[in-house]
């Protein structure tokens, strides 16, 4: 797969241009929509609204691509809009009757991958591991999911949740915790 961390001159150059910016948010589309997806889903718990965030996020990409600063990478700037797009959603109130852990539950939580002959079936302990993480407070399954799942570094992640280095570590460290005490309550 064609990665997309290009210096900041070949972004510019490429979003100038119509049919390289087509192709520049394609390449994006492909490279960063199963991430998107999950980090949405981390955040409501509902597959079908992750997926039509996944879809407004690549949307605003398309339409606000010349805004972008070259500032971050572009893995950044697209997980903070995806992050900004969910907590408008958990804003409103009409969705708050999707987080219930009961539809947690009844989700299909296997995402499938570009093909469907291509479908990944979770383990029961990566489904158990994936019910814990998602049931630990917005603040602290944010950072877990961003460092473990998606490998980021601690600067990446503050960068992308606008806090300090040392609020990322300390949220690192109180969601392991809390994931440790659930395995310890789970193992007696």
């Amino acid at each position: 797969m064609v990665t997309l961390e290009l210096t900041n001159g070949e972004v510019k150059e490429m979003i100038r241009d119509e049919a390289m910016r087509e192709e520049f948010i394609e390449r994006m589309i492909d490279q960063y929509n199963q991430q998107i997806l999950w980090l949405a889903y981390s955040y409501v718990k509902d597959y079908s609204l992750a997926e039509e965030i996944t879809q407004d996020v690549f949307l605003t990409c398309y339409h606000k691509i010349d805004t972008f600063r070259h500032d971050s990478s572009i893995r950044t700037w697209l997980y903070r809009i995806t992050v900004n797009k969910c907590k408008d959603c958990l804003r409103k109130k009409k969705i708050r009757a999707f987080l219930t852990f009961e539809n947690q539950k009844q989700e299909n939580l296997v995402i499938e991958e570009a093909h469907p002959e291509s479908i990944a079936f979770q383990t029961m302990e990566d489904q158990l591991l994936s019910e814990r993480v998602l049931s630990l407070p917005t603040k602290f399954k944010e950072v877990i999911f961003m460092h473990y799942f998606e490998e980021m570094k601690i600067q990446e992640i503050a960068d992308v949740l606008g806090a300090k280095v040392n609020t990322v570590k300390t949220r690192l460290k109180r969601g392991r915790a809390m994931l440790k005490s659930m395995y310890e309550e789970g193992s007696e």
